[in-house]
Order: structure tokens, then sequence, then C-alpha cells
């Protein structure tokens, strides 16, 4: 038999069907996850990825030596998700200026109808935003995702339109469910999108079975240039075979395919097999796990000498009870002295070992910008805002690195979810307002406001704007989406009227003494 031939008999039908280079990333996706899970010895046999207790005892050894792991890997990853997504971040739909500049100068200026029905139309459309983010829990899963996208290297989300409830939910796929096809002229373009993943059902007699669920979003053009997005979705075995189809080729109605991925950046120059972040990071555990596994023997050595037998014959040796306080008679069978030593060992190598931890475990630090300092470090008073920068310098600039994909992302999934909704209006089951979902347009611009995971400074902010407008430098609109007020417009025509209403209810008084200050 040929090589392609044996290849063939030994591939699994879905290996064949995704290719040898999407394998290779899977598998490497997979090996992350599990490194991720406390995989992080290697068995001599398997050559796969173990949990500590699940090694065997090395050939040669008398003793078993200590395996654990303290997982230093998923505590890095677990920070650098929390910078990215623990802060309250914000949501912001910037109103396009129709009134000509020197009109909105004047000191009489009065917004004009179409300028206020833009305002009213960003308003709505940033409202309704918030909405989609409460009703899809999104601070919760933007958490999650930012681990699953640190550890596969990419994350996607699914829009999803419920017929029943006439609501949008967005749903979170990990890396190793998602196998998107590009365009050869735009690598950012979408031509495919396939969602693979495993689900346990019960088949016609009642037995439960896993079975493969496939989606498939496919982008069709015709020669006019109009795209349509084509759905199919059904249940096969793990050989592929067709079980259940639940959809087949069926139109959307939309002209995009409803999945948006959110992959971690590399280099330009991005060639396959070029070491990543994680590949730093694995390495640096290891060694430290490592050292912290030899420490610990070298310790039970240390506390437990070895006891040297001299001229004794060995199964009376071995009726000799080593333990505190333990007496022994020993005699000898010939001319020679029966004798017993302990022989202490001496740990002399504390320091270096210190040292060495100090040095690995700050390297795992240089390498995720995470800080190396503990709160007990921080043994001074409270520090203001210019300080915490400076100190974490690192990590806010790689935070920031990583807000850019999730910016451009984010921003990208409100835009399709609006557009799914405009496609949907015509549902029987709709849950929002279809009047603003009309009146959004094509005007789909919008913007996170991302927050540093900080102590909240906002007193120094306030300061910092209170002198900005009162300079002119800064609107008072503009401060209030920078403080990350939801929905600046609503808020400055509540503090508007409350203080016209302020204004009604001492207007007596002033009259009052007004007319007493006459007299």
């Amino acid at each position: 038999m040929t090589a392609d031939t044996i290849n063939t008999l030994i591939k699994s039908p879905f290996q064949q069907a995704i290719g040898e280079q999407e394998m290779q990333r899977l598998n490497k996706q997979i090996e992350s996850y599990n490194y991720y899970d406390g995989y992080q010895h290697i068995d001599p046999i398997s050559k796969q990825l173990v949990r500590a207790e699940d090694l065997q005892r090395p050939a040669g050894f008398d003793y078993t030596p200590t395996r654990f792991s303290v997982n230093y890997f998923k505590r890095f990853i677990n920070n650098k998700a929390q910078w990215q997504m623990a802060g309250k971040h914000g949501i912001n739909v910037p109103v396009t200026l129709i009134d000509d500049e020197a009109a909105r100068l004047s000191p009489d200026y009065e917004p004009s109808a179409a300028q206020k029905a833009e305002s009213e139309r960003a308003e709505n459309y940033e409202r309704l935003l918030y909405q989609l983010w409460d009703e899809n829990d999104m601070r919760a899963k933007l958490l999650k995702a930012a681990k699953d996208r640190l550890i596969a290297e990419r994350v996607a989300a699914k829009i999803v339109f419920n017929p029943q409830t006439g609501k949008i939910t967005w749903v979170w796929h990990a890396d190793t469910e998602v196998f998107p096809v590009y365009s050869n002229d735009d690598h950012r373009m979408l031509k495919a999108v396939h969602i693979i993943y495993s689900e346990l059902v019960f088949d016609a007699s009642g037995e439960e079975v896993e079975l493969i669920r496939k989606q498939s979003f496919v982008l069709n053009t015709d020669d006019a240039g109009n795209s349509m997005c084509y759905l199919t979705e059904g249940y096969y075995t793990m050989e592929l075979e067709e079980v259940k189809m639940l959809v087949r080729n069926e139109p959307m109605g939309i002209n995009f395919i409803p999945v948006v991925l959110f992959p971690v950046e590399g280099l330009i120059d991005s060639r396959t097999g070029m070491r990543t972040e994680l590949d730093d990071m694995r390495q640096v555990t290891d060694r430290l796990n490592q050292l912290n596994e030899d420490a610990v023997d070298s310790l039970r050595f240390e506390m437990f000498p070895v006891t040297i037998f001299k001229n004794i014959k060995r199964e009376d040796m071995l009726n000799i009870d080593i333990a505190p306080g333990a007496a022994a008679a020993i005699n000898s069978d010939n001319d020679k002295s029966p004798d017993a030593q302990k022989l202490e060992s001496n740990f002399t190598y504390g320091a270096a070992l210190d040292s060495t931890f100090a040095r690995l475990k700050g390297a795992l630090h240089e390498i995720t910008g995470i800080p190396n300092f503990t709160a007990q470090d921080l043994n001074f008073g409270g520090m203001n805002s210019e300080a915490l920068q400076v100190l974490f310098h690192d990590i806010i600039q790689n935070t920031e690195e990583h807000w850019q994909t999730w910016g451009r992302g984010l921003a990208e999934l409100h835009e399709l979810t609006i557009r799914y909704l405009q496609a949907r209006l015509s549902a029987p089951n709709f849950s929002y307002d279809k009047t603003i979902i009309r009146n959004i347009g094509a005007n789909y611009k919008n913007e996170i406001k991302f927050v540093l995971p900080l102590p909240d400074n906002r007193k120094d902010l306030v300061e910092l704007l209170i002198e900005e407008t009162s300079a002119g430098f800064e609107s008072v609109a503009g401060a209030m989406s920078r403080l990350g007020v939801e929905n600046a417009t609503a808020k400055k025509q509540e503090i508007d009227a409350e203080k016209l209403e302020r204004r009604k209810t001492t207007a007596p008084y002033d009259e009052e003494q007004e007319g007493q200050f006459n007299e």
C-alpha cells in the first residue's frame, strides 16, 4: 500500500474532511485547553498531556517522585482576561453633525429639526445596544470569551434570531468548533463558516448516542453581484454519515454571514509554526512545575536521612524498625563489629533554588506583562491615577492592544445585529421597537468605551473634566461620555429638567425677596 492509502485508512472521515492544516490547528487548541485544565505533564509512553497524579513511577527509581502542578498558566490567562473584560465597558453611538458649524457656535443656537432627529436616532440606537447587552449578559460572557480567545487564539460570536420570542441572541463558540472559509481576494471576507460540535441525543430506541451537529453558513453571490446567506444544519454520525437534516440550503434573507470572529492578532508575517505567547508561557510553566517538584523531593531527602548498616545480615536489617524512639539490637555473625549510621544530607542550594524560581516566575510576568508583585508589596498609602498608569504600564499596553481587536469585532457584531433585525421587521414575533430599527437606517457607526479594572479614581477625572468644560475645551456631553455615563443625551435632559424644576420652585421666593428689597 502507498503512504496515501495508509494515511486514508488511519485518518478518520472528520480528519479527512477538514484537512491537515485545520487538524493541526485543532490539535494545538485542544492541547492548550488541556494544559489550561491542569494536564501539564507528558506521559513517557503515550506522549500525551496527562495530570500529575496519572503519571507512573519512572523506571529505575526507588522512590515515587513528587508530581504536581500549581497551574501558573491558568492563573495568568485568567488575569489577562480580567484585565481586558473586568472593567465596566460602555457603548457610544456618535451623533452625526448636520447643522453648519457657524450656526452651532452662535450664542442663540437652536438645533434644527434634522439635527434633533439625528440626536434622537443616535440616542435610541445606543439604548437598544445596551438593551441587547443586558439581554445577552455580555459582561459575564465577554470575560469567558476573553479566556477562550487567549487559549485558542480566536473566539467567535454567532447572531441568532429566535422566531418564537422575536429576540436576538449572541451565542459564543470556542474556536475548536468554528471552521471559517475566507475569500481568495480578501482574507478578511468570509465566504462560509461551519460550526461543528458534538451533542448527545436520543435515537429511535431511546438510547443516548453522541452525534455531530453541523451548521453551515454559506454566502453566495449571483452574476448581478447580489449576495445571500444560506443555512444548512443537521446531525451526522462520527463517520459523517447523515442522520437527520434540520435545514438544507435555506436562504436566510440576509446578505452577510451572521458570525463575527475575534482573533488574537499576530505579526504581519505570521508564518505557520511561529512560536506564540502561549508557547513561551507553557515552556516557563513546565520549568516552574519541575522546580517545585524537585524542591519538595529535596526537602524530603533533607528531612529523612539514609540509614547505613554495616556487617549485618539483610534479614536482620529488614526487621529493624526505623521510627522515632525505636531501639534495635544488632549482632554480627562474623568477627567484624556491626554498626549503624545516619547519612545526613546537606541542603546547600536553597538560595540557588529560590533565585532560580524567582527568575523563572519573573520571566512569566515579562512574557504576559502582568506586574510581578502582590498587594503586600504595596505597603504604602493610596496612589493617584498617574502612579497606577506607570505601575501597570506593561499590562495596560498589552490590554489596549487586545482592545483594538475587541473594539472592531464588537462594533461589527452590533452592526450585523441591527442589519439582521432590519431584515426581520416583518416577522410575526418581534420584541424590539420597529420604528427605532427603521430609523437607524444605514448609519451603523458605534464604538466601545473600554474601561480598565483599576480602582475608581472618578474624583480625579471629574475634577479634570470640570476644568476642561470651564475652559471650553470639552462639552458637557463629551465629559459625560468620558465618565462612562450611559446615554449622555438623556442624562443631560434629566439634569436640565431638574434645573428647570428648581427654578420654578424658587421663583416665588425670589419675587418676594425682590419686592422687599424695592420697598
